[in-house]
C-alpha cells in the first residue's frame, strides 16, 4: 500500500523555520533590550554618582574660597602695615636731616678761611652765604659740600669782591638741596 502524504511538509518546514527565525530574533531583540536596560542602570549609577562627587567637590570649594578670601585679606592687611612701616622709617629718616645737614656744613666750613653770614634752610633747599679769603676756598668748600652724603646739587649763586676790615674779600652765596642718603635696598622677605 502506498501512503500518500498530503499534509504540506515543505509548507510546515518553511513555518517552522519561519517560526524559528521569528523567536530567534525576538529573544535577540529582548536580549539587546535587556542589555540596554542593564547599561542604562550603570550609567545611571554612574551619573549619580557623579552628582554626589561633583556636590562634595562644590561643598569642599566653597570652604576652601573662604579660606582664600581671608588669606587675600590678611596679605591686602600686611601690605597696608608694610607701607606704615615704609612710611614711618623715611619720616625716622627725614626727621633728623637739618640736624646732619647742619653738622655737615659746620664741619665742613674751614674757620680760617672763610666764614658764614646766613644759612636758612626751607624744606629741601638751603642757601649758605658768607665771606672767604679767595675763589680757591669757595670751589673747595663746593667739591667739599657735594662730597657730604645729605648735601646735593651744589650751586654757586653769586660772587663778588667785597671790602672788609681793609682787605679785599670774597662773598658768596651757594644754594644746594638736602636730602637722606639712600640705603642699599635690603631684600624684603615675605
Amino acid at each position: 500500500m502506498i501512503y500518500i502524504n498530503l499534509l504540506p511538509v515543505k509548507e510546515i518546514r518553511r513555518r517552522n523555520k519561519a517560526k524559528k527565525q521569528i523567536f530567534s530574533l525576538a529573544g535577540a531583540f529582548v536580549l539587546v533590550v535587556a542589555l540596554l536596560s542593564i547599561f542604562a542602570m550603570l550609567q545611571a549609577n554612574t551619573i549619580t554618582a557623579r552628582n554626589e562627587t561633583l556636590a562634595d567637590l562644590k561643598k569642599e570649594r566653597q570652604r576652601y574660597t573662604a579660606i582664600l578670601n581671608k588669606i587675600k585679606q590678611l596679605e591686602q592687611d600686611k601690605q597696608v602695615l608694610q607701607n606704615r612701616i615704609a612710611v614711618i622709617k623715611k619720616l625716622k629718616k627725614s626727621s633728623s636731616l637739618t640736624v646732619h645737614a647742619l653738622d655737615e656744613v659746620a664741619n665742613i666750613t674751614p674757620s680760617k678761611r672763610m666764614w658764614l653770614t646766613t644759612l636758612t634752610q626751607s624744606g629741601g633747599n638751603m642757601k649758605v652765604s658768607g665771606m672767604a679769603l679767595d675763589n680757591r676756598t669757595i670751589a673747595k668748600y663746593m667739591d667739599d659740600l657735594k662730597s657730604s652724603p645729605y648735601i646735593q646739587s651744589v650751586h654757586l649763586a653769586s660772587s663778588s669782591l667785597k671790602g672788609f676790615a681793609g682787605r679785599n674779600l670774597k662773598a658768596f652765596s651757594i644754594s644746594c638741596s638736602i636730602a637722606v642718603p639712600e640705603d642699599k635696598k635690603e631684600p624684603q622677605t615675605n
